[in-house]
C-alpha cells in the first residue's frame, strides 16, 4: 500500500500541535519540572503560552532529547527513548484528535490498525510517507521517508500503537535506517 509522496524539503518539515500536546501536556503530566519547562522554553516550546500549530522537526527533535535528559536521567538512551515513546502514545490518546484515533484503533484490531498507519501518521506532521507491505499473517514491513535521531523511540512507538490496537506481543524491529528512510518489521502474535 503506497501513498503519493509528499516531498517536503528537510528544512520545511514540521510536526503538528497534537504531537507536541500529546507528549508535553498529557504524556508527561506530573513530570514537567520547572527546570524542564525552562529548558523547553529556551529551545522554543513555551508551555506557559498556547502551543503553536506547527513546530519545526529539528526543534521537536531537540525537545525530545531535552525530555529524556530531564525525565529519564541515568537510563541508557535507548531505554529512555523507548519509555518516552510509550508516554507519547499514551499522551496522544488523551488529546481530542488522539482520543478519536485511539478509540477507533481499539475497535479495529491490529491488522486494520497497521493498514491505517499511513493515514494516522499523515495526521502527525507535514511530511511523513509510509509504504506498507504485507509479509504474512500478523507481519508487515513498514517504510518511512525519514530517520529519527532517537534510538529505540520508533520501535517502541509502533509497538505501543499496535498494543493500543489489541495486538498480543507486538514487536517492531528496525531492518534498515539511513539514506533518509527507516524500514521496520511489525509483527504480533496472530489470533487463531
Amino acid at each position: 500500500m503506497t501513498h503519493r509522496p509528499r516531498s517536503v524539503p528537510l528544512g520545511e518539515r514540521q510536526v503538528y500541535v497534537q504531537v507536541v500536546e500529546g507528549l508535553l501536556q498529557h504524556g508527561l503530566r506530573g513530570q514537567l519540572s520547572p527546570r524542564l519547562r525552562e529548558r523547553l522554553r529556551q529551545a522554543g516550546v513555551d508551555l506557559d503560552r498556547p502551543l503553536l500549530p506547527l513546530y519545526p522537526v529539528p526543534l521537536w527533535s531537540r525537545c525530545l532529547h531535552i525530555v529524556i535528559e530531564e525525565v529519564y536521567p541515568g537510563l541508557p538512551r535507548t531505554e529512555a527513548f523507548s519509555r518516552l515513546a510509550h508516554a507519547h502514545v499514551e499522551g496522544y490518546g488523551a488529546t481530542l484528535l488522539g482520543r478519536a484515533v485511539m478509540g477507533v484503533m481499539r475497535v479495529l484490531g491490529p491488522t486494520h490498525v497497521v493498514r491505517r498507519l499511513p493515514e494516522v501518521l499523515r495526521g502527525t506532521d507535514n511530511y511523513t510517507e509510509v509504504t506498507l507491505t504485507e509479509r504474512g499473517p500478523a507481519h508487515y514491513e513498514l517504510e518511512l521517508n525519514s530517520v529519527m535521531d532517537a534510538p529505540g523511540y520508533t520501535e517502541a512507538l509502533f509497538e505501543a500503537l499496535l498494543g493500543a490496537g489489541g495486538a498480543k506481543a507486538p514487536r517492531a524491529t528496525k531492518l534498515h535506517e539511513g539514506e533518509g528512510r527507516t524500514v521496520l518489521s511489525l509483527t504480533w502474535t496472530a489470533e487463531p
